[in-house]
């Protein structure tokens, strides 16, 4: 069977390939509701799928977008990623993903071959230290930053360099309300457990709101690092509990979570009667661990959702302004804090 043209849609809908070329590529707009009905038809019918290797050259584009992780073993960098290529799929994009490990030498590497190879645009999830880099990539490609920002500078504030565009959750409004979540039986001791290295902008905004709120709740408590080795975290909830009763325990992403249970688990503590426990992001294994954990749950699917409407947008033109988009998450309350 013969392959079915551009031009044959377009002599059976009764219009132009330019029409025909306007329909596929969503400029629906542009012209009636009956043509739009009767394109649609005809490409349904014929079973017509453009050439997607010609259209491409044409618009000099190669439909492949760049993905830079800085730590894949957190499990909400996995769930966005997965939540990234099935949206980028329906757009008939692909995804060409790096991880940097944490390392700005590597991250800046990725970004130097990911640029490279094409891309249409970038989005980074940076570990920092590359901030000139970035910049320099935007201005040859569209590059939004995932959860991580840029480190601010008076030049930013005052409006010599161009920020970048940033999505995220709304961080903020989330960690008081998990504090809120875990006082409110009575805890008045609440620490927020978090990785050694700073270099997530998203845990230092966690980490400063929590300190915030609890000053203006009145409570005590504070920001600390959870050891890595398990008995060695074994050892420091022990010594944290002390007389506490109960203690709250606010893991700030799902890495730390994991290492905590693990710790929790080791000390015989139970849960809620001597530590209060509440994580960000929610996973299967949230709903059943200590009888389920309060969870502060980040809307993955929107935020994979806005990431791809923006940087596309972006390569069709729209540069509007640096936008900084926060999207609302949910509290689910559970056992682990009442």
């Amino acid at each position: 069977m013969a392959r079915i043209r551009l031009a044959d849609v377009a002599a059976e809908a009764g219009v132009s390939a330019a029409t025909v070329s306007k329909f596929l590529n969503g400029h629906h707009k542009e012209m009636s509701a009956a043509t739009r009905e009767r394109i649609a038809e005809v490409v349904e019918r014929t079973g017509y799928r453009p050439n997607s290797v010609a259209r491409n050259l044409r618009l000099e584009r190669s439909r492949t977008l760049g993905v830079i992780l800085a730590d894949i073993r957190n499990p909400y960098s996995s769930a966005v990623l997965e939540e990234l290529s099935a949206q980028a799929a329906d757009t008939r994009h692909a995804l060409t993903c790096a991880i940097s490990g944490n390392d700005p030498a590597k991250e800046a590497t990725a970004i130097e071959r990911l640029m490279e190879s094409g891309v249409d645009g970038l989005i980074v999830n940076t570990c920092g230290g590359n901030d000139e880099r970035l910049r320099e990539a935007d201005r040859r490609v569209p590059v939004l930053l995932l959860d991580r920002d840029l480190e601010r500078t008076g030049e930013d504030e005052g409006g010599g360099a161009r920020p970048l565009d940033l999505v995220t959750s709304d961080n903020a409004r989330l960690v008081c309300e998990l504090v809120h979540e875990v006082a409110r039986g009575g805890c008045t001791r609440i620490h927020l457990l978090t990785e050694a290295d700073s270099t997530s902008s998203i845990r230092r905004e966690r980490a400063l709101t929590f300190m915030r709120e609890l000053a203006a709740r009145g409570l005590t408590g504070s920001t600390l690092t959870l050891q890595e080795e398990p008995r060695d975290a074994a050892r420091q909830l022990l010594e944290l509990a002390g007389a506490h009763v109960p203690l709250g325990l606010i893991a700030i992403n799902g890495l730390v979570f994991q290492q905590l249970v693990e710790a929790v688990t080791l000390t015989g503590l139970p849960v809620p009667e001597r530590l209060r426990i509440a994580t960000f992001d929610e996973y299967p294994w949230n709903r059943v661990l200590f009888g389920g954990v309060t969870t502060a749950a980040q809307d993955v699917r929107a935020i994979a959702a806005a990431c791809l409407t923006r940087l596309l947008g972006r390569i069709d033109g729209d540069v509007g302004g640096p936008r900084r988009i926060e999207l609302p998450g949910s509290i689910i309350r559970r056992a682990s804090t009442r």
